[in-house]
C-alpha cells in the first residue's frame, strides 16, 4: 500500500483527543485515522447489501399478500425511515 504524507487542519479539541488516544493505544495519530477509515468502503458496501436484502424481503412479503399494496408508498416510507 502506498503511503502519502498530508497536512490536515483539525479543531484543537479533536486534535487533543486524537493525541491522547494515540498515547493510550501506542499508535501515531496517522495510524489511528488510517485504522478508522481503512474499513469504510467495506462497511458501506455491507450496509448497502443489507438494505438490498431487506428491500427484497419486503418485496417478497408484499408479493405473497393477497391485498393490494402501493409499492411506491412503501419504498418512500422505507427511505424516509432510513433518512430519519
Amino acid at each position: 500500500m502506498d503511503i502519502i504524507r498530508t497536512t490536515v487542519s483539525l479543531p484543537a479539541e479533536l486534535h487533543e483527543k486524537l493525541r491522547i488516544m494515540s498515547v493510550m493505544q501506542k499508535k501515531s495519530i496517522g495510524e489511528l485515522i488510517s485504522d478508522r477509515f481503512s474499513g469504510y468502503k467495506k462497511r458501506r458496501k455491507n450496509n448497502a447489501e443489507k438494505k438490498i436484502k431487506e428491500f427484497f424481503a419486503l418485496s417478497r412479503k408484499i408479493a405473497k399478500s393477497s391485498c393490494e399494496y402501493d409499492a411506491v408508498s412503501a419504498v418512500r416510507e422505507e427511505r424516509n425511515r432510513d433518512n430519519a
